[in-house]
């Protein structure tokens, strides 16, 4: 499949999920690729995306939104990663030609908005441009704010409400970096008050949490080749 034309924006925002593994260092990738080889993290990446009983329909397929380089770095062989619906972020345009269940977007906005409502999640699977944007605060639609003036997390949030975290112990050459959203913060009062009133944007949910999301039991500790790692879920601190 080729471009789409994104339909209109929706008036309240959608669940959209991060998911990534990162060094301690925020280090992600290098080359292109991934700095390590983890076959278990590999298949966490795919039954999480996937789903335990993915629809053979795409418009009931979870959907995964990557950048061009994310997409090219993804062996031919795999590419388009099935059972999900793909989608590719470009300005320049990537030709995905003979790749189904896959399309092109100009914008992450864009690649979100031509997403059916019947895809059951969407993931932002990379990479550091993309993060970064899914990360930034932007402001919430008309049905999402409050008749408050001041500015608070309802009135501007991420594009993004979850991020499901790999972070890997062992320290890795890296030459791509994941921003430090765990540091950012925001002014819970008016925009003239001090330092005092600043709040996490995010906070770490407990392993409990993370398998209720999930629907299945997973370990938070984990051992590949003597790297260690362990999966973490972050949520908006509303």
């Amino acid at each position: 499949m080729s471009s789409a034309q994104a339909p209109a924006q929706a008036t309240t925002r959608r669940s959209i999920t991060a998911i990534v593994a990162a060094t301690t260092a925020n280090g992600i990738g290098i080359n292109g690729g991934l700095p390590w080889r983890l076959p278990g993290e590999m298949k966490y990446f795919a039954r999480v995306t996937t789903g335990d009983s993915p629809s053979e329909e795409i418009s009931a397929q979870n959907a995964l939104i990557m950048g061009r380089r994310t997409w090219d770095s993804i062996p031919a062989k795999f590419r388009p990663l099935k059972g999900r619906r793909n989608v590719v972020v470009s300005r320049q345009g990537v030709d995905v030609t003979g790749a189904p269940n896959t399309h092109t977007a100009t914008s992450l906005p864009a690649a979100i908005s031509s997403i059916p409502a019947t895809a059951p999640r969407v993931f932002i699977i990379g990479g550091s441009q993309l993060y970064t944007a899914s990360f930034a605060r932007t402001p919430a639609s008309s049905s999402e704010t409050s008749s408050s003036t001041s500015t608070s997390s309802s009135e501007s949030r991420p594009l993004i409400d979850r991020v499901l975290l790999t972070r890997v112990l062992s320290e890795f050459e890296c030459d791509s970096y994941l921003d430090d959203f765990t540091s950012h913060t925001y002014s819970s009062g008016p925009s003239d008050s001090n330092n005092d009133n600043q709040k996490a944007v995010w906070r770490k949910a407990s392993i409990e949490e993370l398998r209720a999301w999930l629907g299945w039991d997973v370990q938070e500790e984990n051992e590949e080749k003597g790297i260690k790692y362990q999966y973490e879920m972050w949520v908006l601190n509303d």
